[in-house]
């Protein structure tokens, strides 16, 4: 049995991590703690084997947990994972690793991997990537779309207003969204090249669109927190004609007609390989210093839109 404390108790630990933890039997839920005490204490009053507790120092001592699970406001994701990875807990972070790029370098410095750690980047793990990265590998690629987009900003802004702030997100909809979009597409195309992004929308963006650069094949992303619709699909337009990867819909289809649909739900494709990894078995993770990668390319894209 795997042991789990959970910090941070908002929309994504119940929207995603308890409901994943309650549905494997192979794990335990014993401890929790957030900002937020009395939110805690609400959502845990009928779980007596949860020990709600006022720090992370605190539920780390007092329930020795396998695994700490870091679902924090982005700029505080650091401190505490580091403080469960030096006591040998192994952490499953969300992304990005921090809201700020150096307070990023240096959590990777330190997450190398002993004990465990992974961040939560699932869609690289989609049961219908490899398919679909099969047959753009096979194809004479000429062009590459991605899209994603969620009425997220409002639905969310209750439960998670930090999502706004700056300070404590340290970018909108590009580092949100578009992290995942990039990871997708490196793993795919392998290494982009920037070439143009732009940004749009409140005080933090709620719009991003880059153009970038796979091998001389042009490429199109496009992320969007203020839809009024959920949608995450990437195309690779072929000679023989696209390829499509619809995440939303869990549908592949391809140039010559065939049509594949997925099974399990992708969001929890990365908390599968991680507790899967921790427990011996077959898993994977998303190391530090690829979701560092991957943040410092948004980054260079926030510089080329003229954004701090």
């Amino acid at each position: 049995m795997t042991r789990v404390a959970i910090i941070g108790c908002g929309r994504v630990c119940q929207r995603y991590h308890l409901p994943f933890i309650d549905a494997r039997p192979d794990l335990e839920l014993v401890g929790a703690c957030d900002r937020n005490p009395a939110r805690t204490a609400q959502l845990f009053a009928n779980e007596p084997g949860v020990h709600v507790g006022g720090s992370v120092h605190e539920i780390l001592d007092r329930t020795n947990p396998d695994v700490l699970v870091v679902c924090t406001p982005n700029n505080d994701h650091v401190a505490p994972a580091l403080t469960a990875l030096s006591a040998g807990i192994a952490v499953l972070s969300e992304k990005p690793l921090a809201a700020d790029i150096e307070q990023a370098r240096l959590f990777a410095a330190h997450a190398t991997g002993d004990p465990l750690f992974g961040v939560n980047l699932p869609y690289r793990f989609h049961e219908l990537l490899p398919p679909f990265a099969e047959a753009v590998r096979g194809s004479e690629v000429t062009g590459i779309e991605f899209g994603m987009s969620t009425p997220g900003d409002r639905l969310w802004r209750a439960f998670t207003p930090w999502y706004r702030d700056p300070r404590l997100a340290g970018g909108g909809a590009l580092l949100d969204l578009g992290t995942h979009a990039l990871d997708v597409l490196r793993t795919v195309f392998g290494e982009p090249e920037l070439r143009t992004c732009s940004v749009a929308g409140g005080p933090v963006e709620e719009r991003a669109e880059l153009t970038l650069s796979f091998a001389g094949v042009p490429a199109a992303l496009r992320v969007d927190r203020s839809a009024r619709t959920v949608t995450m699909a990437i195309i690779a337009h072929t000679t023989e004609g696209k390829h499509l990867l619809d995440f939303r819909r869990g549908e592949l289809r391809l140039a010559d007609g065939t049509v594949r649909q997925a099974t399990h739900r992708p969001e929890l494709a990365a908390m599968t390989a991680f507790y899967d990894a921790v427990g011996g078995g077959p898993g994977a993770v998303v190391p530090a210093a690829e979701a560092l990668h991957l943040q410092e390319l948004v980054v260079a894209a926030y510089h080329l839109a003229g954004s701090p």
